[in-house]
């Protein structure tokens, strides 16, 4: 996946003068704060450095994730049309972008941030945007701290709740879902630690009456067992300053992340979801799902030739 056209040659224009070594060293430091995935309320960026590190290494792998989580959601819900988003600790306003290429048109988006250079980096960027994006409204707050939150269709919180303690995350989370009329979408890191998270605010929206549209395929207890943890993978293209600044060889690299969609509306969730790189054998593909009964496995042999062709178009993350 890679970022739409318009963005990536802003963030382009944006780093040009960035001195690659420094702006790697940034990035290596940066990468090593999200690693350790504080939830104290401590900010991640720092100064104005920080912010064009994070536009270099951690914008477009959001964008794919968000960009996965906002599609699930359209799948699930594709008569739907919102026309208004508020995204929640926006930085330079990533999943606006993502929720536009979705294919939404939104009347009005209202993204809240606390980093001042952020905003400023997200406001250059728009201008290259279509005309919702450029219109954007921009409010610099601390979700911790400050309201600003009004009713809107949908309302979106990326890599932004897990750095709140659970006490003020538990509060916030509330806030949000009592101000979305449609979708709320939460997506945290795939790791541990990020999925445990997404359980427990998973959990605490089913009790105050909402559907989870994705991933899971019910509202039934998480059927996860203790030491594994739900995550899915979005596969990055790395252009070749993004190379430079992560150090990486390869042409791409995979944005691991739990997520959740929770919904006022009903919608046609899947009935099972893909939970691993499906497994090719001799013969057959092997596929661990989540289903209302469990986590399970299912088979697809090469013998039955419809039902093998239909399933190798499955992904990790797919419904089934």
């Amino acid at each position: 996946m890679e970022l739409p056209g318009a963005l990536q040659q802003a963030l382009e224009a944006e780093l040009h003068h960035a001195a690659p070594k420094k702006l790697a060293r940034t990035t290596s430091e940066l990468s090593l704060r999200y690693r350790k995935d504080p939830s104290d309320g401590r900010t991640l960026i720092r100064n104005a450095a920080d912010v064009r590190a994070y536009a270099a290494f951690r914008m477009p792998a959001t964008f794919a994730a968000a960009y996965m989580v906002l599609e699930a959601v359209r799948t699930a819900l594709p008569q739907w049309a919102p026309q208004t988003l508020l995204d929640v600790g926006a930085g330079p306003g990533t999943v606006m972008w993502a929720a536009a290429a979705v294919g939404w048109s939104f009347d009005s988006i209202t993204l809240l941030e606390r980093e001042a250079a952020m905003i400023d980096l997200g406001r250059r960027l728009a201008q290259k945007g279509e005309e919702s994006i450029r219109a954007a409204r921009w409010i610099k707050t601390d979700l911790s701290r400050d309201g600003h939150v009004s009713g809107h269709d949908l309302v979106t919180a990326a890599y932004v709740l897990g750095e709140l303690n659970e006490n003020t995350r538990q509060a916030v989370l509330e806030r949000l879902w009592r101000n979305t009329r449609g979708v709320l979408a939460v997506i945290e890191p795939g790791t541990p630690r990020g999925f445990e998270r997404i359980k427990q605010m998973r959990q605490r929206l089913i009790e105050q009456g909402a559907v989870i549209l994705a991933p899971c395929p019910h509202d039934r207890p998480c059927p996860m067992e203790e030491g594994d943890w739900c995550h899915f993978a979005a596969r990055v293209s790395r252009t070749r300053l993004h190379r430079l600044v992560k150090s990486g060889e390869l042409a791409y690299e995979d944005e691991k992340f739990a997520y959740l969609a929770a919904s006022r509306l009903p919608g046609g969730r899947a009935n099972a979801r893909v939970l691993r790189r499906p497994q090719v054998r001799k013969g057959h593909l092997v596929f661990t799902i989540c289903t209302a009964e469990g986590i399970g496995t299912r088979i697809a042999a090469k013998s039955d030739k419809e039902a093998y062709r239909q399933a190798r178009k499955l992904k990790w993350g797919s419904s089934f």
